[in-house]
């Protein structure tokens, strides 16, 4: 079993360390990668919620801030958990990986991706409510990528974030 995990994290790496440098080296894929990110940070939750109270049906809006703070009530207890017991040092802080550390992350380890939980949720909601923007279905995975082109986050950060958000909001 532990052949088997060394060998994905070396498959993590190397796709980290291939899109962190893809990064480093193009500026248009760096500004798009953070602009990307920033969509998930945590005050823009905030903004997302006011704009709800203007542009629509304030009961409608009402209800999909309900949702989304029972929902990140069940998120952030289990992600602190998660992020504290396992502990995984993000790709930047691993010696001989090279990966470059491209925007500040939030805290100090890497499992799971808050960003990509975050905006699975706020993404599955939306959905909910409006069904017609089924295009946004690929901002999740728009963010995780994003994480690991900006060396925070490695896939399975990401992988188990996504399913995280999902679980919370279901």
């Amino acid at each position: 079993m532990n052949q088997y995990i060394r060998y994905i994290n070396n498959i993590e790496i190397k796709i980290s360390l291939y899109c962190n440098r893809l990064t480093s080296n193009n500026k248009f894929i760096f500004y798009f990668n953070r602009i990307i990110t920033s969509t998930a940070d945590w005050w823009m939750y905030l903004i997302y919620a006011i704009l709800l109270l203007i542009i629509i049906d304030y009961n409608i809006a009402i209800n999909a801030i309900i949702l989304g703070s029972i929902a990140y009530a069940y998120h952030y207890p289990i992600y602190y958990i998660i992020k504290n017991t396992t502990k995984r040092n993000r790709p930047f802080n691993q010696d001989g990986t090279n990966i470059k550390c491209l925007v500040k992350p939030p805290d100090k380890y890497s499992m799971p991706s808050g960003h990509t939980s975050g905006i699975t949720i706020t993404t599955l909601i939306i959905f909910y409510y409006f069904p017609d923007t089924n295009i946004l279905l690929i901002w999740p995975l728009l963010i995780a990528l994003s994480r690991i082109f900006l060396g925070v986050h490695y896939p399975s950060d990401t992988i188990i974030g996504c399913l995280l958000g999902y679980l919370c909001y279901y």
